[in-house]
């Protein structure tokens, strides 16, 4: 079976659309992006190009450089726009910037990836307002499987807290038994015995099917663009799909 995330956006967007709609919304969605990192390229024209599709107004202030104390003072100014009902900074931000300064810098009303602090602790202590999307994501994806997560080995690779403890919460909350393991000493013996591998990383072909075990259920976050242009995920597609279920 393959999990096919478009399929899965497409009912996802067609309600977006219907409720924006039938509610007669204009909401406005403030799109922060610092540098040119060549995947928080694809991953912001997608976002726009996707976001004005079902109706959402999308501006963007896309900066060369910028310090920490310089970025959080544009979020301080889209805070305080009526106007602006949610804003999104895109992740990775130049090393020279405190990311998770930055992201707690955001209303956590208007914090649409759902990353602040105050959103993560909510969420994963169960009274949230909204799920991280990144893990709504996952959700449905597991859903599509109807595989019961109960005492299932899940086993997310990945860099960031922000991913990972969200990610963790929601399987946990399901059954599963959750463990970690961070690039570059990737632990090839808990992907290899990982019922669930969810790959959140940005290095292209780091999993290979010969690490995946039989029949697992295999969710790729990642995207990254080649110097050919294309743009692949962190797994290995076709050597993937001869071991995955």
């Amino acid at each position: 079976m393959i999990l096919s995330g478009k399929e899965v956006a497409d009912e996802i967007l067609a309600l977006v659309t219907k409720t924006i709609s039938d509610h007669q919304l204009q909401p406005l969605l403030a799109v922060v992006q610092v540098g040119t990192d060549p995947a928080s390229e694809i991953y912001v024209k997608q976002k726009m190009r996707v976001a004005e599709s079902v109706g959402i107004r999308v501006e963007l202030l896309h900066l060369a450089t910028a310090s920490t104390d310089e970025l959080i003072a544009h979020i301080q100014t889209l805070n305080a726009r009526v106007d602006v009902n949610a804003i999104l900074v895109q992740l990775p931000l130049p090393q020279t910037i405190d990311s998770q300064t930055v992201i707690s810098a955001i209303d956590p009303r208007k914090d649409v990836d759902g990353f602040h602090p105050e959103n993560i602790t909510a969420y994963t202590s169960g009274r949230a307002a909204h799920t991280p999307v990144l893990v709504q994501a996952v959700e449905w994806l597991m859903a599509k499987t109807s595989v019961p997560l109960k005492e299932k080995n899940a086993v997310i690779i990945g860099k960031s807290d922000v991913f990972l403890q969200p990610l963790t919460y929601m399987l946990s909350k399901y059954g599963a038994q959750v463990s970690w393991t961070r690039p570059p000493d990737i632990d090839r013996d808990a992907i290899k015995n990982a019922d669930v591998l969810v790959v959140a990383v940005g290095s292209p072909y780091l999993i290979t099917g010969d690490m995946i075990k039989a029949g697992a259920i295999v969710i790729d976050i990642g995207i990254n663009r080649m110097d050919n242009g294309s743009v692949i995920g962190d797994v290995a597609f076709e050597g993937a799909v001869a071991h995955a279920g």
